[in-house]
């Protein structure tokens, strides 16, 4: 299984593609992992990544919310909020149980669905909005 950008995932924005890009990389890169039985070894640094990565990306999305007026800004960002959450509760598991199989099976269902749905049905809607 790979997790892949297409042209239809494109918000139109070139920042914003980029950093979606990049998200799609490093999540690619844990899957691949996965299928070479080495899950356990990419989570930690994966998991470490997002951290901090999904916040820029969030700032950058919601100030361009918040300067072109965007109506549907509060909903995404309680998605943001929602993710984030999310990740953090990923990170505690880390923390407190390591890297297991476990994590690694959670992190990707919860990253793949978020990931794929959010960019391509809440991302690409602002990104109409702002065309």
């Amino acid at each position: 299984m790979s997790l892949e950008w297409t042209p239809k995932l494109a918000v139109g924005h070139p920042l914003i593609d980029s950093q979606h890009q990049e998200l799609f990389r490093r999540f690619d890169e844990l899957l691949e992992a996965c299928q070479q039985a080495k899950g356990k070894e990419r989570i930690e640094s994966l998991l470490e990544f997002l951290g901090t990565y999904v916040v820029t990306h969030f700032q950058a999305e919601e100030r361009l919310m918040d300067r072109h007026g965007y109506p549907g800004a509060e909903a995404h960002k309680a998605e943001h909020r929602y993710f984030t959450g999310r990740l953090d509760l990923l990170r505690e598991d880390l923390q407190k149980g390591g890297a297991s199989s476990q994590l690694v099976i959670s992190t990707n269902q919860t990253l793949l669905n978020w990931i794929i749905k959010h960019i391509k049905n809440v991302d690409v809607e602002f990104g109409a909005f702002l065309r």
